[in-house]
């Protein structure tokens, strides 16, 4: 089931897109995403296709995510692409991720939302 599908949880403007993947809950009632079985990316991926983002003092996921995407709904497309286990420890200063570029961006969002 959807975010917005669901009863309980607040409604997503279409821009969030956490709303594309399906919502679980598990038996204590607690809800949550399982991203990592809806999006897979080669393990090796060519320089052409992301940059490298340096991370700085004060930097959460969606703060990244609005630097390079210009909007703070994409958190979860570079924790996918960096193999982070756990979104909710943020990342420690000086760690280099690898950012996807627009285009694997525009590619990922249409193949999942068909």
């Amino acid at each position: 089931m959807k975010q917005n599908q669901t009863k309980g949880l607040p409604v997503l403007d279409s821009e969030n897109y956490e709303n594309i993947f399906n919502v679980y809950q598990d038996s204590s009632g607690m809800h949550f995403y399982n991203l990592l079985q809806t999006v897979v990316f080669p393990k090796n991926l060519p320089p052409g296709m992301f940059s490298s983002y340096a991370v700085g003092v004060g930097d959460t996921w969606p703060l990244i995510s609005y630097k390079s995407f210009n909007t703070p709904n994409l958190w979860w497309l570079i924790v996918l692409v960096n193999e982070i286990e756990n979104p909710v420890i943020q990342p420690k200063p000086g760690t280099f991720l690898f950012i996807p570029n627009e285009g694997i961006v525009k590619d990922v969002l249409n193949e999942i939302k068909s």
